[in-house]
């Protein structure tokens, strides 16, 4: 069909049709709310104004005869006139009332009728009582006009009656009319309901019938011919069939085409897959915009993942950093050269299916056509994870002690010397302890050198429980060892601290059955009241120890005789130096 044999004129075919339905069903909404409109402007100008004059009418008529009454009763002729002012009005809505109702050609004639009937007795009866009650009001003898009273009095009932029916019979007119518009109105809800129900079903069903045949189908042939010629196949039927003069039977062909060109390169391609898949490193094809294009099976085995949840997705869901800062936005169309200077033999971190990181070394170059436009990107990444492990027990090695785990001399002067200069940035105060085990000689002799590296690592372990974070505790060598106490804000934290690393020494080491009994000096130098070097802190530091150890060991001692004087060639226990600090 030529008037469909666009994409274009087949999308508009489909949206024609939905319009359509969409006019029918608004068109039938507006007739069902016309036809409510009329019924309701029927209630409003009729059988409302109807009701309203009826029952008035009936009100004024009782108001009426109850001013004659009083006229009657009391001889008051002030009552007298205004029922008879009342005449003209009741005559006036009277009038009212038949003028409407011959308007209403449904209604029957017999009932206007009656009205004409109601207005001729009221007629009548208003000429005799309007001569006849205001005599009585003026004094005359009521017994000269008992006939025309009897008369007048059979006249009100009848008048009386007559009003009280057509006003219930209005009422009730009005109420039922009012019940049948609720009625028609539900009534025209549920039908719209399913009417517009039906109409959708409809409707959908034509539009996807006419998309499926039209669109979908042979968009469906399309793609499993692609799909077929990925997996070798050369033979595609369901193409063969398509009508060239469609937008969409030009694909076909075009790939029916393709296909024959294609055949000549089956062989190097399969020949260049094999290679591709089977290298060792990890190799990720992706386009300009960084889309993986192809994975070989390396890199799947490495990261854990599948095929097909890798091939369409942004680089960046494997390569962690994706190119140190540069946009990482999926679609992002980035300029290959800089991606290949900022990717080419560089250190980054893979991204497994389970989020583990893997540290590679990556090197990137550019896919580029016959005429060396670039058309993509080569990843092409080796596992660098143990030469990684290599390198940190390299740096733990030259960095940490390798018995205790602790920073060792060098990097507890590297910390040393960061703390004092932050410390200075501040304007804060630091402390440094430098801690001997007392009698350890002793123990490596008596016990051995095994039980001595027991007792080593366990003091390394509670010198740590009994710090900061932010502190640093180091081994400098043999049974020395030390403590950086960072953002000190008195000497009385220091205090603190020392008491809870001689606290810890209480209990003993328990090693192949023996128990190992041990203690501490420890010596206290404060920045920047002691020194304000590395090199004078940790002498002094030393000094201080010294001083612990000459007056018994299992002790600690400030080196500044400006904290407590009395420490200076003397040395306190602990309880008795912290009442000093505290003065």
């Amino acid at each position: 069909m030529r008037l469909i044999n666009t994409i274009r004129k087949k999308v508009w075919f489909c949206v024609n049709v939905a319009f359509l339905g969409f006019i029918v069903a608004t068109g039938f909404a507006l007739y069902s709310n016309y036809q409510q409109q009329i019924h309701l402007t029927h209630i409003r100008d009729f059988d409302f104004h109807l009701a309203m004059r009826s029952n008035e009418l009936l009100n004024l008529f009782v108001i009426q005869k109850n001013y004659y009454k009083e006229s009657f009763l009391f001889g008051s002729s002030d009552s007298a006139s205004r029922g008879n002012a009342l005449c003209e009005k009741i005559r006036t809505d009277i009038e009212a009332i038949i003028k409407i109702k011959r308007s209403l050609h449904r209604l029957p004639v017999d009932r206007v009728e009656s009205l004409g009937l109601l207005q001729k007795k009221y007629h009548e009866y208003v000429e005799q009582a309007t001569e006849l009650y205001p005599l009585l009001a003026q004094g005359n003898d009521p017994e000269d006009y008992i006939e025309a009273l009897q008369l007048l009095a059979a006249a009100q009932t009848e008048i009386q009656n007559d009003l009280e029916y057509f006003s219930g019979f209005y009422r009730q007119h009005f109420s039922n009319n009012v019940t049948t518009l609720m009625r028609m109105t539900n009534r025209n809800s549920a039908v719209l309901a399913v009417f517009f129900v039906l109409l959708l079903v409809t409707m959908s069903l034509v539009v996807n019938w006419a998309a499926k045949r039209t669109l979908i189908t042979p968009l469906t042939h399309i793609k499993e011919a692609v799909r077929a010629f990925g997996r070798g196949q050369r033979s595609f039927p369901a193409l063969e069939d398509m009508n060239d003069k469609d937008d969409i039977g030009e694909l076909g062909v075009a790939i029916r085409t393709m296909t024959k060109d294609l055949v000549n390169s089956t062989v190097s391609k399969a020949y260049v897959d094999s290679v591709f898949h089977n290298m060792n490193d990890s190799l990720i094809v992706t386009s300009n915009n960084f889309l993986i294009c192809s994975v070989n099976r390396a890199t799947l085995d490495l990261l854990g993942y599948k095929d097909d949840e890798l091939i369409g997705h942004h680089v960046n869901k494997v390569l962690s950093e994706f190119f140190c800062g540069g946009a990482e936005s999926e679609g992002d169309d980035i300029d290959a050269e800089l991606a290949f200077q900022l990717c080419s033999n560089a250190e980054k971190i893979f991204l497994t299916r389970d989020g583990y990181e893997i540290p590679m070394l990556l090197s990137v170059s550019l896919l580029n056509d016959g005429e060396n436009a670039a058309q993509g990107l080569v990843y092409v990444a080796k596992d660098i994870t143990e030469r990684k492990k290599a390198e940190q027990k390299l740096e733990q090695m030259a960095l940490y002690d390798f018995l205790t785990g602790l920073p060792n001399r060098m990097t507890f002067n590297d910390r040393l010397e960061q703390t004092l200069k932050q410390a200075h940035r501040k304007g804060q105060q630091a402390g440094l302890m430098f801690l001997d085990l007392d009698r350890f000689k002793e123990i490596n002799d008596t016990m051995g050198h095994d039980s001595g590296d027991a007792l080593l690592q366990n003091v390394a372990k509670w010198l740590s429980s009994c710090v900061r974070e932010s502190d640093t505790v180091a081994r400098l060598g043999g049974d020395e060892f030390a403590v950086i106490l960072a953002n000190l804000y008195e000497p009385q934290d220091v205090v603190n601290t020392a008491e809870r690393i001689l606290a810890a020494f209480v209990e003993p080491v328990i090693y192949e059955g023996k128990e190992i009994f041990s203690s501490l000096s420890i010596g206290i130098a404060l920045y920047p009241l002691d020194a304000r070097n590395s090199v004078d802190l940790l002498k002094n530091a030393d000094m201080a120890m010294y001083q612990a150890k000459q007056n018994g060991g299992n002790n600690y001692s400030f080196f500044s005789g400006k904290i407590n004087p009395r420490l200076t060639g003397s040395s306190n226990s602990p309880s008795e130096l912290s009442e000093v600090v505290k003065m």
